[in-house]
């Protein structure tokens, strides 16, 4: 700073004073009034590089994470003239309580393109006079009523893109000033428990834009208020927004290879278990046979895992392996056949074949010829 000593944050103090000192520094070497030389296109894209290069911006994201904002309050009232904040696609991961504590001014919040997948309740605690809040496209699959605390004045809101397939009961209570919502997301199901979100939206007369069922095929791409409530069933067959099994295709392994397995589904019933089958028969962990079975870890909310691991695989093994999720609405099954060869079994060097079916390679055995995907072979 033209040779003068910088004083340092000290690592016991106050968010508060850290804010306060990190704001004198910016404005000591960037005064808000001060000019970019140069006008007309060349001058914008200047100032343009300059915002985006701006070391203070990232000393103030370092020291004191999302908590404060890259700009100060002062600074970005001077840019911008209005009470709007742009935060889209910086990597944002997570929301903390109070996390724009202290910017009451603020009518508009975009935080689309992010990473966001963990909001703590009063998170946008504070923004009494937001009036639009934008978080589309992140990765957010928990939502509930305490979340949105402190938002009386919020008029339209996006939730689009994300990773929720519903939405528990009652999770807009405290916005009571919304008029306009948006919740497309690729797996959002049309069922029950959407129920009450059809009557909310009739009783609170809520404008639904741009948003229209996934699932089930019967509703597939129905606007949701041109849903009627007799539509909206959790009867069988059990239909599931995303499920899916790694690896999926058919593994051709030695005795004594280890082959890990993983079922992931869409969490759609509180009552959803996933169990693992070989040949029908259920399986369970068994340290004996090195089989170990992780069960029914839930995910943001919105997915239900669970996790498989076969190791030193015996001819025992050979047969056909799945998972199945099981609810009160009924089951589905992915599965996958499982070849084991004798270590001593002799075969010739493998080719790499990469299409769309993934990446395999090819074994050439003394009498016959597999494939081979890269997750069950042996070098």
């Amino acid at each position: 700073m033209d040779g003068k000593k910088s004083k340092q944050l000290k690592p016991g103090m106050s968010p508060e004073a850290r804010i306060t000192k990190l704001r004198l520094a910016y404005f000591w070497i960037h005064p808000p009034k001060r000019a970019i030389t140069g006008g007309g296109h060349d001058g914008r894209k200047r100032r343009r590089n300059k915002e985006k290069s701006n070391p203070i911006e990232k000393t103030l994201v370092d020291h004191l994470g999302f908590y404060i904002i890259d700009l100060s309050t002062r600074e970005f009232i001077h840019r911008h003239g209005s009470g709007s904040r742009i935060l889209n696609s910086n990597k944002i991961a997570e929301l903390k309580n109070a996390s724009f504590e202290g910017l009451s001014f603020l009518e508009r919040l975009d935080l689309r393109n992010n990473l966001i997948s963990t909001i703590e309740p009063g998170a946008f605690w504070g923004l009494s006079t937001l009036k639009r809040l934008d978080l589309a496209n992140n990765r957010i699959g928990c939502l509930n009523a305490d979340i949105f605390k402190g938002l009386p004045a919020l008029v339209r809101l996006n939730l689009s893109g994300n990773l929720f397939s519903s939405l528990p009961q009652g999770t807009f209570a405290n916005l009571f000033a919304l008029k306009s919502l948006e919740f497309q997301t690729d797996y959002l199901l049309c069922d029950c428990n959407l129920l009450w979100m059809l009557r909310w939206i009739k009783a609170k007369n809520i404008t639904v834009r741009e948003t229209k069922c996934s699932y089930p095929k019967s509703l597939q791409g129905q606007p949701i208020p041109a849903v009627r409530a007799e539509q909206l069933t959790c009867d069988s067959p059990l239909e599931l927004p995303s499920f899916y099994m790694t690896p999926s295709h058919r593994q051709v392994v030695f005795e004594g290879d280890s082959l890990p397995f993983q079922c992931m589904a869409s969490y759609i019933d509180q009552d959803m278990q996933v169990l693992w089958y070989q040949d029908g028969r259920i399986v369970e962990t068994d340290e004996s046979q090195g089989i170990f079975v992780q069960k029914n870890m839930i995910h943001n909310c919105s997915l239900i895992a669970s996790a498989l691991t076969i190791s030193n695989i015996q001819a025992g093994s050979t047969g056909n392996w799945g998972c199945r999720v099981q609810s009160r609405r009924g089951n589905n099954s992915r599965t996958v056949d499982i070849v084991v060869l004798e270590s001593s079994a002799q075969y010739c060097p493998m080719d790499r074949v990469i299409n769309n079916k993934g990446d395999f390679r090819e074994i050439f055995l003394m009498r016959s010829h597999v494939e081979l995907p890269v997750t069950g072979m042996r070098e």
